[in-house]
């Protein structure tokens, strides 16, 4: 018979909708910032390599950072979410303020810094006020990966509508929605129950302890194959970011506008299937739904012939959907399994990040490489069909408990235990 669930000590349903509130918003922030400028940064008319390097700034720096923001993320409770919001207001300023291309390119670089602190801090943050509920964790989880959706979904076109009426004015708009998710993010910081405070008080390692912690986590295969799935996720959407727009260019003839349009048909189902994979997560497994969005993603990116419009909007629906479910899950399998059997660290979010950063860096680079020398149809094909015959590895995870077997708080399960045991 299942014992009922407890709430963490002084923790209400309220106030942990308002932590999924704080973290949504923060995410949205720094997704819409990053795709704020699709539609501006061609205006200051540099070459396509030089605008390229502009796009892939923030990626590059992410990965970089990801590592020291790895090392501290432990020790801390929303401290790093208020820095990186705090890096992120900075970064919006001189993109206001400024059309110097160098300038500009600053701006990106500590953009990736600044997504780093809030994207790991978030979902840590998330884990620990839903450590003695894994069900629970699994839908807020994939709830608040929807503020990355529709950060990614609203940027463009909001970016392409205010630039028109001001320059400055997609911007400043920005600043005022980062400023107000800081101010709630302090608020929601004066008011943590101190069982969740105490947990990064009490983290304090040395350089040989993370290192120890971090190998742990790179030689786990349940952690390094749903990297994998997120980096091939990714990876697949920002090829298809990269060389859509020139195709539908080239072979229907539509406009920017008409393109971005299209952008919004793939989105909506994307927010749909990460609403609704924390559910299915939770009834049937995590690392099932993953499997099953990235051959959906897969299956619908080779989908062809792509020089069939109709073709062309049934792929973006079932594309969205499944990078919608491996979005949408994978951060709770992660989750769980860094729950039990890593002490609960929030490395493994910093991990997430490099994976996801990964895949866009990785993505249009091989992407436009096959596309040049083979066409769309062909790498929408290959690419596609390599996402399905990667997705069994996800397999590997068959062995983990559904959430609802799952009795214990998540930062006590993985005492006494060591993943070298299982290796």
């Amino acid at each position: 018979m299942k014992t009922p669930k407890q709430l963490p000590e002084n923790t209400s349903y309220a106030s942990q909708n308002f932590s999924l509130l704080v973290v949504w918003f923060a995410l949205f922030c720094d997704y819409c910032l990053l795709t704020l400028a699709v539609p501006i940064f061609p205006q200051l008319e540099k070459s396509e390599f030089e605008t390229g390097v502009l796009f892939a700034m923030k990626a590059m720096t992410q990965i970089l950072s990801s590592p020291m923001v790895a090392r501290h993320v432990d020790a801390y409770n929303l401290e790093p979410l208020l820095l990186g919001l705090f890096v992120e207001a900075l970064s919006t300023v001189t993109f206001a303020f400024t059309k110097s291309y160098p300038a500009w390119c600053f701006a990106r670089a500590i953009s990736g810094i600044s997504s780093s602190c809030i994207i790991s801090s978030g979902f840590l943050h998330v884990q620990r006020r839903f450590a003695n509920d894994p069900e629970g964790m699994g839908r807020s989880m994939s709830l608040v990966a929807t503020g990355i959706i529709m950060g990614v979904t609203f940027g463009p076109p909001l970016g392409g509508l205010l630039y028109g009426v001001s320059e400055p004015l997609p911007f400043l708009f920005l600043i005022c929605l980062i400023c107000l998710c800081a101010l709630l993010t302090y608020m929601l910081s004066l008011r943590l129950p101190p069982d969740i405070a105490s947990k990064a008080d009490a983290v304090q390692e040395t350089n040989e302890e993370f290192k120890s912690k971090l190998k742990k986590l790179l030689l786990d295969p349940n952690i390094t194959i749903t990297l994998l799935s997120l980096f091939c996720a990714n990876a697949a959407i920002s090829c298809l970011e990269a060389t859509f727009g020139l195709y539908m260019d080239k072979q229907f003839g539509f406009t920017v506008e008409q393109i971005g349009m299209l952008y919004v048909i793939g989105a909506v189902p994307s927010v749909i299937g990460s609403k609704i994979a924390g559910d299915l997560g939770n009834k049937h497994g995590r690392w099932k739904v993953v499997w099953a969005g990235m051959v959906m993603q897969g299956s619908f990116y080779a989908l062809g012939p792509k020089d069939s419009f109709p073709i062309e909007i049934i792929s973006l629906i079932g594309l969205g959907l499944g990078m919608g479910l491996v979005d949408g899950c994978a951060p709770a399998l992660l989750a769980q399994r860094a729950g039990s059997h890593h002490d609960g660290t929030g490395i493994v979010y910093t991990l997430n990040t490099m994976a996801v950063q990964g895949g866009f860096v990785f993505g249009p680079l091989v992407g436009s490489a096959i596309m040049q020398s083979m066409g769309f149809g062909r790498m929408s094909a290959v690419l596609g069909l390599a996402m399905v015959a990667v997705s069994p590895l996800m397999a590997v995870n068959k062995n983990m408990p559904l959430p609802s077997e799952e009795g214990v708080e998540f930062t006590k399960i993985g005492e006494g235990e060591d993943i070298d045991d299982e290796l």
